[in-house]
């Protein structure tokens, strides 16, 4: 029995009840004695071993509904939403109306829903064409940094440092000339002009002869990672004892060779042009996807409730918490060496947060009215591929997959299906000149 019953609905804010039955309650109870059975004892009887007649009239017959409800609550409650079919986006907040080993229970409980969206114009959309041309100079850069990653390090003896050298040095710091932790290094690369420093340390580099020795004279960021350094201004010693520049090899046949699987620098150059116009064109076409869909969502009308928006923060945080955790790093630490916080971190989110779930919303009402479905084939066939990239046999992957997990990936493929169709309708057209 679950009768589950509509209340009340205020825009996204619904009340609901349902009840559920004193078999199902007495499930309930059942397990709230095993589970507690072990840590009890009364006088007579061995722990685990004391009748729940006996327990119930000594402290009391609700002594084991709090666990009882804990155990049915779960299913009944996604019982009630699905018969109700509401599109739940918040925890629910419960009350009980009665307990009674003869009625059984009744909740009354209170949830957010997604709201209604209605749509605007997204067929037939104008936007303007993003340029693909690949020019001259940007097959150029891409050579250039080709050359420097190929670069050949070279003594420098006959002048001073500049930027772009490396410059070995040894180096102490100090704050009011007092030596400070991690501030000293006997002899250490650092490429003049990479910003890897305090910002103004390696500018006092240039201009220096190999052997000198002198000091430089910086002020630590106020958001530094070391609280005790943050803002100050400190001395480093330095001993320049050494310069290697960067020299880069010929752009000819050989290079070519060297760095690819072409014989000649014609067909390098045609194959980056190739890369280029390949990467120019994914990138308009998700340019071009972007301003369509801000202009589809700019013609609905909906009133998001908060809690979707917290809901992808959130979710945007923990997918960057497990980024960082995979680079070894925690949370905390994290932080203090960016002189950020949790915060201000939910806050950098919060605009891309919006757009998301606003899009989301509007792709997954665009779906509906269009009746757009997908077929169990390719649903499989998304299923599959979807185990290969984790390494997993897709035969496997269909049979491991949750129900439930295999629905969140039809609704995806639903809201590409909705997005697909905004752009196979949409006018293209060409830049002003």
């Amino acid at each position: 029995m679950n009768n589950a019953t509509l209340i009340s609905k205020e825009k996204t804010e619904v009340k609901f009840s349902f009840e559920v039955s004193p078999e199902t309650l007495e499930t309930g109870l059942a397990f709230a004695y095993n589970k507690n059975k072990n840590q009890i004892s009364l006088p007579g009887f061995r722990k685990g071993k004391v009748p729940r007649k006996l327990i119930e009239a000594q402290y009391g017959e609700n002594f084991f509904y709090e666990d009882a409800i804990n155990h049915i609550f779960p299913d009944e409650y996604m019982a009630a939403i699905k018969e109700l079919d509401l599109d739940v986006v918040s925890a629910p907040t419960l009350d009980v109306e009665y307990i009674d080993k003869a009625k059984g229970i009744k909740f009354i409980i209170d949830v957010t829903v997604k709201p209604e969206v209605t749509l605007g114009q997204y067929k037939g959309l104008s936007v303007e064409k993003v340029p693909t041309e690949v020019t001259d100079e940007e097959i150029a850069k891409e050579l250039e940094k080709v050359q420097k990653q190929n670069a050949r390090l070279v003594e420098v003896t006959d002048r001073p440092a500049q930027m772009g050298d490396v410059a070995k040095i040894s180096y102490e710091g100090s704050v009011d000339g007092v030596p400070f932790e991690g501030g000293k290094s006997d002899e250490h690369d650092l490429e003049l002009g990479s910003h890897s420093f305090i910002e103004g340390f390696e500018d006092q580099i240039v201009g220096h002869s190999v052997g000198e020795k002198f000091d430089i004279n910086v002020t630590f960021p106020e958001a530094y990672h070391a609280p005790e350094l943050a803002g100050k201004p400190a001395v480093f010693a330095i001993e320049l004892k050494g310069i290697t520049a960067k020299e880069l090899p010929e752009l000819n046949d050989a290079f070519a060779e060297d760095v690819s699987e072409f014989s000649t620098m014609d067909e390098y150059r045609a194959s980056i042009a190739g890369k280029l116009a390949a990467d120019k064109v994914e990138r308009a076409k998700q340019l071009q996807g972007d301003k369509l869909l801000d202009a589809a969502v700019a013609n609905c009308t909906m009133e998001v409730p908060q809690v979707m928006y917290d809901n992808k923060i959130n979710s945007m945080m923990r997918e960057f918490e497990q980024n960082i955790m995979q680079q070894g790093l925690t949370m905390d630490i994290y932080y203090q060496y960016m002189g950020t916080s949790e915060e201000a971190m939910k806050e950098t989110f919060k605009d891309t947060s919006i757009k998301s779930v606003n899009a989301r919303l509007m792709l997954e009402q665009i779906a509906k009215e269009e009746n757009l479905t997908i077929s169990q084939e390719d649903l499989d066939a998304e299923v599959v591929k979807y185990g290969e990239s984790y390494g997993i046999d897709g035969k496997v992957m269909l049979e491991m997959m949750k129900d439930e997990d295999k629905e969140a990936l039809r609704q995806d493929m639903l809201v590409r299906a909705a997005m697909k169709l905004i752009e196979e309708t949409a006018i293209v057209t060409e830049p002003e000149k």
